[in-house]
């Protein structure tokens, strides 16, 4: 795997476009697809009763969670020719696909419990099999990176095709809709997406683990030690938050532009590829700032300003017209950049330091703990933001439940913080005990 390392790392980096684009074309559309605001510009029809769609996502997430922990025990003790991470990207990356393109073929063309019950199924079938590819795929960060400045070189060029995923879900996925519908749009994202997240199997050898490095304890307790890691419970915390003002975002945005600014929902997209691109200008900074002032800084700092910018969401259309809502969320790119990049080296970090110190090596249970979290906060912000809608109204005639969403999810970033805030593991240490782990080997 060292040879030609530079190759590898962009193989690898290349598969989050995909697993990039599957997370953020659902998150963005899934809603506005099935529970459209009355006066929308494509002419989309209910399929939901918009009081139901948030338990979709809640439904889905719940049975998807099961599957977390077990996908990352097996992943950690997997045996095989490919390793233990390549089998499960391998084979479960064209079920995923598959998923992601039923999402948008409904039973029925209008309001309907049928359409209630097959999305929440095809959401959980979506989820299951993210969990099968992404949950193994991000734990061989760890394969591939063996120093903190490799592990933040990796994550950044992770971050960037991150984003370049994103800018192809946000401004792609509008474009794609307004000239071929939903239907077309996603076989498009989904081929895109496919043969991205393929390269790393075909590309990355992953190295074949020694025996006595594998996990020996059970699914439940691998489950308590990963759970009992306080840097990880006091990193997770504030995680959780960020993704839920991440999806807020995301979620609400069509609405913020079609309803507050008075723009088409399309034109969120945009909006939200400005925030991307400024993501690109400041990411390639951020090996350099990261090494001088360490991952739990640099990710408070920036986790702050993004709170703000939320904050502000709140207040689009009434003090801020559009031009000034467009920077306000261009300049989101920047906490953006540090959220796509430091929080994998991270989770890194905390399972190289529990496996020098168990002599197990864990990362997938830490990653899937990671990804089953997440998933219940995507599905928290999906149940959220609808609810605000129906309580408060997301017309222009009661924009309320719309305003609330950003200063909710900014408060909450701010509560995450004093948990960061006990964040105790150092990098340099870190590599210190690595070496000398690896000598006493």
């Amino acid at each position: 795997m060292r040879k030609n390392k530079n190759f590898i790392m962009l193989m690898y980096a290349i598969g989050y476009l995909g697993i990039s684009v599957f997370t953020q074309t659902t998150v963005k559309w899934y809603q506005y697809f099935y529970t459209p605001p009355e006066a929308n510009i494509a002419g989309l029809q209910v399929l939901i009763p918009v009081g139901l769609i948030g338990f979709t996502m809640v439904a889905a997430r719940i049975i998807d969670g099961v599957s977390d922990p077990i996908v990352a025990y097996y992943s950690d003790k997997t045996k095989s020719k490919m390793g233990r991470r390549l089998p499960f990207v391998l084979y479960g990356s064209a079920p995923l696909t598959l998923c992601f393109i039923l999402l948008w073929f409904p039973p029925v063309n209008h309001e309907s419990i049928a359409n209630f019950i097959y999305l929440t199924v095809i959401l959980s079938l979506f989820f299951i099999f993210f969990t099968i590819v992404v949950a193994p795929y991000l734990a061989l960060i760890n394969e591939i990176s063996k120093t903190n400045s490799e592990r933040i070189r990796l994550t950044m060029m992770q971050g960037l095709t991150q984003i370049a995923g994103v800018m192809i879900a946000e401004a792609g996925s509008g474009a794609l809709i307004n000239l071929y519908g939903f239907k077309i749009m996603s076989i498009i994202l989904g081929i895109i997406a496919l043969a991205s997240i393929i390269l790393t199997p075909l590309f990355v050898k992953e190295e074949l683990s020694e025996e006595e490095d594998l996990p020996t304890i059970s699914l439940f307790e691998s489950i308590s030690c990963t759970l009992n890691n306080r840097n990880f419970v006091y990193y997770l915390i504030s995680y959780i938050t960020v993704w839920f003002g991440i999806n807020t975002l995301t979620i609400t945005m069509p609405y913020i532009t079609e309803v507050l600014l008075g723009a088409t929902p399309e034109s969120s997209g945009l909006m939200i590829s400005g925030a991307f691109i400024a993501a690109l200008l400041f990411m390639p900074f951020l090996p350099k700032i990261t090494l001088k002032l360490g991952k739990k800084k640099v990710l408070m700092g920036t986790s702050i300003f993004f709170a703000l910018i939320l904050f502000l969401t709140g207040f689009f259309g009434v003090f801020f017209p559009y031009h000034i809502a467009f920077i306000i969320v261009v300049l989101a790119g920047i906490p953006l950049s540090v959220i796509f990049v430091i929080p994998n080296a991270m989770i890194a970090d905390i399972a190289e330091l529990d496996g020098i110190m168990h002599c197990q090596r864990r990362e997938g249970m830490f990653f899937g703990a990671q990804g089953l979290v997440i998933k219940i906060v995507i599905g928290l912000s999906s149940f959220v933001t609808p609810l605000l809608f129906r309580v408060f109204g997301y017309s222009a005639e009661r924009p309320m439940g719309i305003r609330l969403g950003g200063p909710i999810a900014a408060v909450c970033i701010i509560v995450g913080l004093f948990f960061l805030n006990k964040y105790s593991l150092s990098e340099t240490d870190l590599e210190k005990m690595g070496k000398t782990h690896e000598v006493s080997m």
